[in-house]
């Protein structure tokens, strides 16, 4: 399905790429193009190719014999073994359940992949917002330091005020270093994945956390067999299909025509055949190793579906709780009017110009811890639809946009 999807999606893409600027949705699709799914095509492809097939005949003989060594006592045989057909069908069947185990290992690799992704745009999108307030604060930090530099004299000088505004300037321009290395590490990461393409996500329509809230509720109460429990169930099957091609292994016999030439009998042809009676199996450890590998599997698929049951839980709440906070947060820095307070004081005619450069600093760390705030509820979002395997369902849907554009 992988395949299918990808050649689908992925000529679109490319053309979309290579004549415009990457969007969010189009590096997301690139997910389709990573080395750890596409590595599985070929396998894929051989076997929808059925070149595992056990050929109907196993083996064919020419016997000659002769029981008295004399020229006139030559005897010729054509024997031809039959392949046990117990044994083709177990073969087919076990290859079309390593099919599908493949084709579940390549849908957790794509699932890897797009986490990668989104984590990278969320990581860009995040450290594009943080130095936007991180450089507001320098500059704000710098103009109040320039303030009291330019007017030791004046009443507003404070000595105080002005070594903390100097350290906060130094400690401003530290972080804005640590975020602009943090920042081009995560611009080579997606040029590595892009290539030469362009990409300028400033007009992003980042999603909402209104909209986190109804769509994880949405999302909570469907819950289906995640992308792992569904390569466990496929890897049981494989080793059930082993153990039914291991207990069809036997031979079931032959059949063989014969020719006496230089006999006296009244005709000079013969037929004879043979079947085996499969009492006795040489190959009973196999059996028993592959029954041991299907039991447990059978254990590993119970794990997951309990450690899948609480991680479905734990993301939710932990969600819930991310959202809560979020909320607070927002309802207290509202309450505190400081937006309200800025605008009367520029209207003062009288204003002290320190405390509006103070009062603008607390506005743009406010607005920071927002920030911090927003984009951890939207980290834990992303956890918490990775857990619901909702990102990598057809049809796909860039849940980080806010019109949650189906990606074409």
């Amino acid at each position: 399905m992988i395949r299918a999807v990808l050649l689908f999606f992925i000529t679109g893409a490319c053309f979309n790429i290579a004549s415009a600027q990457v969007t969010v949705s189009d590096f997301l699709l690139t997910a389709f193009e990573d080395s750890d799914v596409t590595g599985y095509d070929n396998q894929i492809s051989f076997i929808k190719g059925r070149n595992y097939r056990i050929p109907w005949i196993d083996e064919v003989e020419l016997r000659i014999g002769n029981d008295e060594l004399i020229y006139e006592d030559v005897q010729y045989a054509f024997r031809l073994r039959p392949s046990n057909p117990w044994l083709v069908r177990r073969n087919n069947a076990l290859f079309n359940a390593t099919r599908k185990e493949l084709t579940a290992r390549q849908s957790i690799e794509f699932k890897d992949a797009l986490v990668s992704r989104y984590e990278q745009t969320l990581r860009f999108l995040y450290l594009k917002e943080s130095l936007f307030y991180s450089n507001q604060q320098l500059e704000l930090n710098r103009k109040l330091a320039d303030i009291f530099q330019q007017n030791p004299e004046s009443g507003l000088f404070d000595p105080k005020d002005f070594v903390d505004a100097k350290l906060d300037v130094v400690n401003e321009i530290e972080q804005m270093d640590d975020l602009r290395l943090s920042f081009t590490k995560n611009q080579l990461e997606i040029s590595s994945i892009l290539g030469n393409s362009e990409y300028n996500w400033d007009g992003f329509s980042l999603i909402e956390i209104a909209q986190i809230d109804s769509i994880s509720n949405h999302i909570a109460q469907v819950s289906l067999p995640s992308t792992e429990y569904k390569y466990i169930l496929a890897q049981q099957e494989v080793a059930r299909q082993e153990t039914r091609k291991e207990k069809a292994d036997f031979d079931i016999g032959f059949i063989q025509g014969e020719y006496f030439p230089f006999t006296n009998r009244d005709s000079e042809f013969g037929f004879c055949a043979g079947i085996t009676i499969p009492i006795f199996k040489k190959n009973k450890p196999q059996i028993a190793e592959r029954t041991l590998d299907e039991l447990e599997l059978k254990s590993d698929l119970a794990q997951q579906q309990s450690r899948d049951s609480v991680a479905k839980l734990i993301d939710f709440e932990y969600l819930k709780s991310t959202i809560s906070h979020f909320q607070r947060l927002q309802d207290e820095v509202e309450t505190l009017g400081l937006q309200e307070l800025r605008q009367t004081l520029m209207q003062s005619e009288d204003y002290d110009p320190i405390t509006l450069i103070k009062l603008e600093i607390a506005i743009s760390k406010l607005n920071e811890r927002l920030i911090d705030a927003k984009y951890r509820v939207i980290d834990q979002f992303i956890d918490f639809l990775f857990t619901f395997d909702a990102p990598n369902k057809q049809p796909l849907v860039n849940y980080l946009s806010k019109s949650l554009e189906q990606i074409q």
